[in-house]
């Protein structure tokens, strides 16, 4: 995908200025800085989509090799943040502990241990004794055992997506804000610019990493596109009494309940159990969910009977079939570029993504993973619509 001199600029346009979006410009501004990129946002300011309400999860421990291979790829980015970037982010590796109550899930983690190790990624396997001595709090009966990866860590996801922005912008990227692309434009198979309510901007490369509208918007090119948005309730709460500072993020393999803690260690933020809720882009809190929730908490956390529910809010996660994220170049139109259904992973993978798409771009290939594990064709549903 050889960008010649010669095209009429922006060279790129990006739909989307989360944090996938902006990964990408920054990585393509960093392989060829010449490069005219323009990304178009539909909200009026930086961070009001699913990046700026996330909980700042970093992790490795993942059943698929695909997700620990772009964790490890995102993993220098995050570690050297800071200095590159000149910015604090609250970066620290505080550990990720996955727990199992069954032994099917038990199993799991032994498998997984395997894999990761094998993989380059530290993974400790902890069987029951050794669990509940190193975390006295997690319910003696239940758990049969679970796996510790330190590399697990936690960053500030608006800070790290407003330092990415002002380092687009000092490379010299257009961000325009309230401007939502209606419709991308195509020539034949190949894609000519986006349609805007303020008008038409022609580019011959159009990045999709509009996040959960990633199909509405594959829809207007006449591309089906399987990846659907699924509402995600976080619960804040007052950190149980037990739990130490610095406590590492928790996850029930069984229910998809997790423990987030904020960095103050005074809250913690909650949730994972509404994992297979219905699709839709409502955002409006369930509190009829919220007894069978807590209940979940209560059978790993104990304690979690004595917490203060503080207050409850929703965000977006978009998710494909497999739970893979779609990255690659749409099937039969040249020059648009998907890099969708990260399925609520996009903040910790998006330094892989934008790495992989910039690749594509730029060279027309990519090394860094098996492209096949990814492409939108791996799918029967993903078809050209008829016009």
């Amino acid at each position: 995908m050889h960008i010649s001199n010669k095209q009429r600029k922006p060279d790129i346009i990006i739909i989307g200025a989360g944090i996938i979006g902006l990964s990408i410009a920054y990585h393509i501004l960093e392989a060829d800085p010449k490069v005219s990129i323009t990304i178009l946002e539909k909200e009026k300011m930086l961070g009001l989509g699913s990046t700026g309400i996330g909980t700042g999860s970093i992790r490795h421990r993942f059943s698929s090799s695909l997700p620990r291979r772009l964790s490890l790829l995102s993993r220098g980015f995050f570690l050297n943040f800071e200095d590159v970037f000149e910015t604090p982010i609250e970066y620290s590796e505080k550990g990720g502990l996955m727990l199992a109550t069954h032994p099917a899930l038990w199993d799991q983690c032994k498998l997984t241990a395997e894999q990761a190790e094998a993989d380059g990624i530290p993974m400790k396997l902890l069987e029951q004794e050794e669990l509940l001595t190193k975390f006295p709090y997690l319910d003696r009966d239940r758990l049969l055992g679970g796996t510790f990866c330190p590399w697990d860590a936690y960053a500030d996801p608006y800070a790290v997506l407003a330092a990415l922005y002002a380092g687009i912008r000092r490379k010299g990227a257009t961000v325009e804000f309230g401007r939502e692309a209606t419709k991308v434009i195509s020539d034949g198979d190949r894609v000519k610019g986006v349609q805007t309510r303020q008008g038409t901007i022609l580019s011959p490369f159009i990045v999709n990493a509009t996040g959960p509208y990633a199909s509405q918007l594959a829809a207007t090119a006449g591309i089906e596109l399987p990846v659907q948005p699924f509402r995600r309730q976080v619960y804040v709460c007052t950190n149980p009494i037990d739990i130490p500072p610095a406590n590492p993020l928790m996850i029930d393999l069984a229910t998809g309940f997790y423990l987030h803690q904020e960095v103050s260690a005074k809250t913690v933020l909650l949730g994972g159990t509404d994992q297979y809720t219905w699709p839709g882009f409502g955002e409006e809190v369930d509190k009829s969910v919220a007894e069978d929730f807590f209940l979940a908490a209560i059978e790993i956390i104990p304690s979690a009977i004595d917490i203060k529910w503080l207050r409850t809010y929703t965000g977006i996660c978009e998710q494909t079939p497999d739970f893979l994220p779609i990255i690659g170049e749409a099937p039969d139109l040249n020059g648009f570029i998907l890099a969708n259904g990260f399925s609520g992973h996009g903040f910790m993978h998006a330094p892989a993504a934008g790495s992989i798409v910039a690749d594509l771009i730029l060279k027309g290939r990519t090394e860094q993973i098996d492209l096949k594990l990814v492409h939108p064709d791996r799918f029967d549903k993903v078809l050209i619509l008829e016009s």
